[in-house]
């Protein structure tokens, strides 16, 4: 079998996500587990997006709206953009797949950063493209040294803004000096999946240079954080109508449902969960830093609804012990940062049920030694 098999597929080591809530009872035989581990929204989904779809739900035996019409229409009166500059995606993980399917041959190379998502790099290897990661300063992204790490053969710069798992962001006038020189061979991909979380002044709006039409530039954002959607998958591309057009003709038909289109027109109206959701992010935070600092503990600041924390040992270990008691937490080994572990803002009670897990799984390993 192997004899028809791509080397460059058969070298992939697959995306491992957090496990969800119910597979941890059903292995560990526990009553209550709390999931800090996938930056989900704690709040679920809002009423109206609910509402929405429970009155769709009878025509679920009809295919969707391929063109996702009615969401790019709603979209366009949210961002005073023309909707042909809007594609549609199973998750916004579908569109930089459609980048990557559209863009990149075999030789080819994506730009990024060291700890940033791993998607990135899965998906340069699916397309037998080769991935270079710029390391971070100061757990942020160096765009000087992605101007640097530029070639004739590099075709994508993925940049996480704010960045997936470190929370942190470029600043706008370190974005406007990096888009003055990038070549204009080269696609830079802005994943802001996390922008409704920010409360930094400087954060770039980036919109204007869609709305310009500039040829090379795509913004990506998802449902699935801010507005309590990601179990049903579904994101969006603001791009140039050229280059949607074209990330059109690799796009699959009917790619996303009937109710995750109609929960997302729905989402898009209630102004006041995402008002909630950006609240408990935000109070959230300084709650963490607070408790965090008390501990002793370094963390990275954050724009995002999520906290890097430094346990100083292994993260596995510490993840592994808080499974054990119910907390769900995500190491982060995989990005390059074993002594990391990355929580989501979740609720007050969720998060001071962590810290005392933490406090407790610490106390044990530190009595070990």
């Amino acid at each position: 079998m192997k004899q028809f098999f791509k080397n460059y597929i058969q070298d992939i080591v697959p995306y491992e996500p957090g496990k969800p809530i119910e597979e941890v009872e059903r292995e560990l035989g526990l009553l209550r587990v709390t999931k800090l581990a996938s930056n989900e929204n704690p709040l679920g989904p809002s009423r109206k997006a609910l509402r929405a779809m429970r009155a769709a739900l009878r025509r679920v035996h009809l295919y969707p709206d391929g063109a996702s019409y009615e969401l790019k229409k709603r979209l366009s009166q949210e961002f005073s953009l023309p909707a042909e500059q809007f594609i549609i995606g199973n998750g916004s993980n579908e569109i930089i797949e459609l980048l990557a399917r559209g863009f990149l041959s075999e030789g080819d190379r994506i730009v990024s950063s060291e700890n940033t998502f791993l998607v990135y790099p899965l998906i340069a290897k699916t397309c037998g493209a080769s991935y270079t990661a710029v390391p971070m300063k100061n757990f942020r992204y160096d765009l000087r040294g992605i101007l640097d790490a530029i070639d004739d053969r590099t075709r994508i710069i993925f940049i996480a803004n704010p960045n997936n798992p470190t929370g942190t962001y470029v600043k706008t006038e370190e974005v406007e000096d990096f888009l003055s020189k990038v070549p204009k061979h080269v696609i830079v991909c802005f994943d802001e999946a996390y922008i409704d979380f920010v409360d930094a002044k400087d954060f770039p709006y980036l919109l204007f240079h869609v709305k310009a039409n500039k040829p090379n530039i795509i913004l990506l954002r998802t449902f699935s954080k801010s507005f309590g959607l990601a179990g049903l998958r579904i994101g969006y591309g603001m791009a140039s109508k050229e280059m949607i057009e074209y990330l059109g003709k690799v796009r699959q038909p009917f790619n996303v449902n009937r109710l995750a289109q109609i929960g997302a027109c729905a989402a898009l109206d209630d102004r006041r969960f995402l008002w909630r959701s950006k609240r408990l992010v935000s109070r959230g935070r300084l709650y963490f830093y607070r408790k965090l600092t008390k501990m002793k503990l370094t963390f990275v600041p954050s724009e995002a609804n999520f906290v890097l924390i430094d346990v100083k040992r292994d993260a596995k270990k510490v993840c592994e012990a808080l499974l054990k008691r119910g907390m769900i937490v995500r190491a982060m080994n995989a990005y390059g940062l074993p002594s990391y572990i990355r929580v989501t803002i979740g609720t007050r009670f969720e998060l001071m049920r962590f810290i005392h897990l933490l406090k407790v799984v610490l106390k044990k390993e530190d009595g070990k030694k």
